[in-house]
């Protein structure tokens, strides 16, 4: 050692050889800890306390459960099951049940239409239960006010601007009831304004084309719109708006008091021509959505051309039957803006 450090050569040997002997000599590195473990009696008599493994192995489990069609913001309508827990829809799954589904003819599904799910599907549950949700029925203050007045219109059938401040406007909550109220009240308004000779002189001093006007054949229910999708496409479907404007129907029937065979129904827009983000070559040219399960006949195809669509990402539920495919030998081509 060096003579700064005030410790002999011979003393730190000594004290290293005796730290060293009472080490061998103690517990500290005894050998009995390298011994193989006793086969006899029961290895987990001392294992400390397990309750926490019931709270891992029932973190899945749940008091109920029910079937219901998914559609968060999509048309893919995944058959799934919701768990509940506490009140609390808490997890959703595949059902499993696709192979099941039987045609009038009674051919059943691929089994390979299971497992039927997606990332949308997964999070779905935070629609339920998420500090954002709609709580309840919400109206804007000015267009509720314009109900209320019943409908004040200038000389040129515009309602007063300052009642129709859209994304100005506040809103206000109201109740199912008064929802569904003010919704009936709009609708006769606007189809006994549009109907008959003075509905149609309204229609044209609007400037809509003469053309439109005949169309409604005198039923101001042809006025009404109705167009399925997005934001209530959740709640009711994507038929559901489609359906109401068959309902107006009725409507017609009660205000111009015709037959039935006579009653004109609501206008139902296409879904795809104002989306956009579906394939709407397929309505022009088969005349139908996509309602039948065509995206899985890829797999036949030998090219599949995606033109203005990303089938990865905007068709989930159906994308492993592209990656199928191409793992088949399917060319993909893409056509993109």
């Amino acid at each position: 050692m060096g003579s700064g450090s005030g410790i002999k050569r011979r003393e730190f040997l000594k004290g290293a050889s005796a730290t060293l002997g009472a080490i061998a000599a103690g517990e500290l590195l005894s050998l009995s800890v390298l011994r193989p473990a006793s086969a006899q009696g029961n290895p987990l008599a001392e294992y400390p306390n397990r309750d926490w493994e019931t709270l891992y192995r029932d973190v899945y489990a749940y008091d109920d459960s029910f079937v219901f069609v998914c559609t968060p913001n999509c048309t893919h309508n995944c058959y799934l099951q919701a768990y509940v827990k506490n009140g609390v829809i808490t997890r959703c799954s595949p059902t499993q049940r696709y192979h099941q589904a039987t045609d009038v003819y009674g051919t059943k599904a691929s089994q390979r239409w299971d497992p039927r799910h997606c990332n949308k599907g997964i999070a779905v549950v935070r629609r339920f239960t998420g500090d954002r949700r709609v709580k309840a029925p919400k109206v804007r203050q000015g267009f509720m006010h314009w109900v209320e007045r019943d409908f004040p219109r200038d000389e040129n059938g515009l309602p007063p601007a300052e009642l129709f401040r859209r994304g100005e406007d506040t809103f206000v909550t109201i109740s199912w009831e008064e929802a569904y109220a003010l919704v009936a009240k709009v609708q006769t308004h606007l189809a006994r304004y549009y109907s008959g000779d003075k509905g149609a002189q309204r229609l044209l001093a609007q400037d809509y084309h003469p053309a439109m006007v005949e169309a409604t054949e005198g039923a101001g229910t042809r006025t009404l719109k109705f167009r399925g999708g997005m934001p209530v496409l959740g709640s009711i479907k994507l038929f559901g708006q489609y359906r109401q404007a068959n309902s107006m129907a009725l409507l017609d029937a009660h205000l111009r008091g015709v037959p039935p065979e006579e009653a004109k129904g609501g206008t139902g827009f296409d879904n795809y021509t104002w989306h956009t983000d579906l394939p709407p070559g397929h309505p022009m040219v088969c005349g139908q959505q996509t309602i039948d399960f065509d995206l899985a006949n890829v797999e036949y195809s030998k090219v599949a051309i995606l033109w203005g669509m990303n089938w990865i990402s905007t068709k989930m539920p159906d994308a492993h039957f592209l990656t199928e495919a191409r793992m088949k030998g399917t060319r993909v081509i893409t056509i993109t803006t």
